[in-house]
C-alpha cells in the first residue's frame, strides 16, 4: 500500500497526503503553483504515491468570466504539475467522491459536511478553523483515492 494525495485546486484550496504509514498531512494552497509543486516533489521523494484525486471542478451558472477563466487556469497548472512530476492521477467532481462519505445530516453547508466528516476521520489534522474547508476537501479527495484502489 503506499501514499494517496487529495487536492482540493481552489484559490483557497488545500493538498493532503495519506502516507501508507504514519499521519495525515494536510496542507493550505500556498498562493503560487510552483510553491505547491516543492510540495508535491517533497511527497514524492518521501512517498511511493499510488494515486493523486484532483477534484474536477467546473464554473457556475451567473459566474463571472474573469472568475470562470481563473478556476480553469487554475486547473490546468494543476494537471501540468502532476503530469510533470509523473504523479497518476485522477479527475473526480464533487458529486463522486462526497457519495457514502459526506451525508445531509453533517451540517447546513457543503463546507460545514466536508469538515465534520474529515474531522471525524482525521482527528490528529488541525482542521480547528472554519475555513479549513479546503483542508477538509482534499483529505477526503485522498480518502476517496484510497478507497478507489480497494485499500
Amino acid at each position: 500500500m503506499g501514499a494517496v494525495i487529495g487536492i482540493d485546486p481552489g484559490a483557497s484550496g488545500a493538498l493532503a497526503l495519506l502516507p501508507s504509514e504514519g499521519e495525515p498531512v494536510a496542507v493550505d494552497y500556498p498562493g503560487d503553483v510552483t510553491l505547491a509543486a516543492d510540495i508535491l516533489r517533497g511527497w514524492r521523494l518521501e512517498h511511493e504515491v499510488r494515486l493523486v484525486a484532483l477534484e474536477q471542478v467546473h464554473s457556475m451558472p451567473k459566474q463571472g468570466v474573469k472568475s470562470t477563466f481563473s478556476l480553469g487556469r487554475n486547473l490546468g497548472a494543476w494537471e501540468g504539475v502532476l503530469a510533470g512530476l509523473g504523479l497518476p492521477y485522477v479527475m473526480v467532481g464533487p458529486q463522486e467522491w462526497q457519495r457514502g462519505l459526506v451525508r445531509p445530516s453533517d451540517g447546513d453547508s457543503p463546507k460545514e459536511r466536508a469538515l465534520t466528516v474529515a474531522r471525524r476521520l482525521f482527528p490528529t489534522v488541525d482542521l480547528s478553523r472554519k475555513g479549513d474547508d479546503g483542508r477538509a476537501d482534499a483529505l477526503l479527495l485522498a480518502w476517496w483515492a484510497r478507497k478507489s484502489l480497494g485499500e
